[in-house]
């Protein structure tokens, strides 16, 4: 599976689940969705820790909370749970003011 389609399927997968993938993140890294029993961050099966499913739903939810009546293509979902993975923090559009 690429991170493309978990991203677009994101909502779909027990949030209990960690996304696994390879790097350089992007749409078309391969990915493995796994159930990561430690918690811990360790590869697994060759793909790199990325993200847990749940918080991966978050950050698609702050991507349109952010940008209202837009609705995410794959690629953006994509951007916006890799930005998160590298940065720790939701991909918010330039120019955004929350107070208005």
């Amino acid at each position: 599976m690429k991170l493309g389609e978990v991203a677009d399927r994101i909502e779909q997968f027990d949030e209990d689940l960690t996304i696994y993938a390879a790097r350089p993140w992007t749409i078309d890294s391969e990915a493995s969705l796994e159930v990561n029993e430690d918690s811990t961050t360790r590869p697994l099966n060759g793909l790199d820790y990325f993200l847990e499913v749940d918080i991966a739903v978050e950050v698609i939810e702050a991507w349109s909370i952010h940008r209202p009546g837009q609705v995410p293509t794959t690629a953006e979902r994509c951007e916006a749970i890799v930005f998160y993975a590298d940065n720790d923090c939701y991909l918010i559009p330039g120019g955004y003011d929350p107070i208005s």
